[in-house]
């Protein structure tokens, strides 16, 4: 098997934000790696038929000072390989299937397998971070390029998908930014309006053209989960990453990061922010935030006349666990779809003081949506308090007894 393109040629080294991702992740052990489904790779760190946490704790750190030094493919073997050996995890053995209590023969250790580990997890964690790179930069380079490696070993669906452009924020990304699947050594190229021009280059749109299907994902068990597919019947395109791999794991990543997640939204471009914000209330991760409320999740970013007019310093507004169960039983006719919106009201139609309430409204077709965002004494936080549907009646009243700031 080859080896991956020579990362550290194309993104430099070292490459802190890969590293940063790889990092940010657990450990999760796991018989199959199905077992573990998309973003949640993002999160933990699993290797299939590695049952055994020392031996999963040392191809981890194999793996994070083959990212923190550059190293390549037959470095990384050769310093694992007696490891593993060592331990027992190499070659062929008899396993034991915990689902089924059915002993198989499998593959542990290799060096087939540990070019498979190393691939996997060195693009993944350099996409992350050039995803990050990129979206921190798409107000100057909006416009995204897929690249796949056009020689004999590339997918005919990955190859048709070369040249393809996509705004920055088009859907397409969320579910499509490489790598798509296993050995794939696709790429994303920013391009500026200019370039664009230049190139003579033709954006595309994924509007109408994305979709599910169905497929196998586990011989063992014979389960069958979706996955997303792009067609575009003009260009005789239709793409869908493997299965398990039509997530972006950049996405679930900055889920985690806390305070500097905050801080990065505020601070990097608004287009960016909002890009991003609409990807995070759309990922695996808040649908388990609704489902069971912990914590905070960033949820909009104000424009800054809605931020002066409520006096935040911090214009991404966060929902709070309290506030998200309150909201639930007030409300429990809104939708995983209705929560989609959030991040839209960082833009609203409407900023209405209404008594001491700060009311951001915006209207999708005939609906109406209705936040109320407040900002701490200090400025320093900004949370969303409530938010509902409601009716053109109820705004126009709202309306006549507040005032209008935007």
């Amino acid at each position: 098997m080859a080896e991956i393109p020579d990362l550290k040629a194309v993104f430099g080294l070292p490459p802190e934000k890969a590293i940063a991702f790889f990092r940010s992740k657990g450990l999760e052990i796991t018989f199959d790696w199905h077992d573990v489904w998309k973003d949640a790779h993002a999160k933990a760190f699993t290797v299939a038929k590695c049952t055994r946490l020392d031996v999963l704790k040392d191809i981890r750190a194999a793996l994070d000072k083959a990212l923190a030094q550059g190293q390549t493919l037959a470095q990384f073997q050769k310093e694992l390989t007696p490891v593993l050996q060592a331990k027992g995890w190499w070659g062929r053995q008899l396993v034991t299937d915990p689902r089924t209590g059915e002993q198989i023969k499998a593959e542990l250790g290799s060096p087939r397998r540990l070019a498979l580990i190393y691939s996997a997890n060195m693009q993944t964690a350099y996409m992350a971070g050039r995803y990050r790179e990129q979206l921190e930069n798409a107000d100057a380079q909006p416009w995204w390029m897929y690249v796949a490696v056009m020689d004999a070993r590339t997918r005919p669906a990955h190859a048709a998908m070369n040249g393809q452009t996509f705004r920055y924020d088009d859907p397409f990304w969320a579910a499509c930014y490489p790598p798509n699947g296993w050995n794939c050594r696709c790429r994303v190229r920013a391009m500026d309006g200019d370039t664009v021009k230049t190139k003579g280059v033709k954006p595309q749109s994924s509007a109408g053209r994305m979709s599910k299907d169905e497929v196998v994902v586990s011989r063992r068990t014979g389960e069958i989960r979706e996955r997303t597919v792009y067609t575009d019947p003009k260009r005789d395109i239709r793409f869908s990453p493997d299965p398990g791999w039509d997530y972006n794991p950049a996405t679930s990543w900055m889920q985690g990061m806390g305070p500097k997640l905050t801080d990065s939204l505020a601070q990097g471009p608004a287009g960016a922010s909002q890009m991003a914000l609409r990807e995070l209330v759309k990922s695996d991760g808040f649908k388990s935030f609704l489902e069971k409320p912990e914590g905070l999740w960033p949820v909009l970013r104000l424009e800054e006349k809605a931020a002066l007019a409520i006096k935040a310093q911090d214009p991404v507004a966060v929902l709070s666990a309290e506030t998200l169960l309150k909201n639930q039983a007030a409300h429990p006719e809104l939708t995983l779809e209705d929560y989609h919106i959030l991040p839209d009201l960082g833009q609203p139609d409407l900023v209405i003081k209404d008594g001491p309430q700060t009311v951001v409204l915006i209207k999708r077709g005939d609906v109406w949506y209705h936040g109320v965002v407040k900002s701490t004494k200090t400025g320093l936080g900004t949370f969303v308090t409530s938010f509902r549907r409601t009716e053109a009646a109820d705004v126009e009243r709202i309306k006549r007894r507040g005032e209008i700031l935007e």
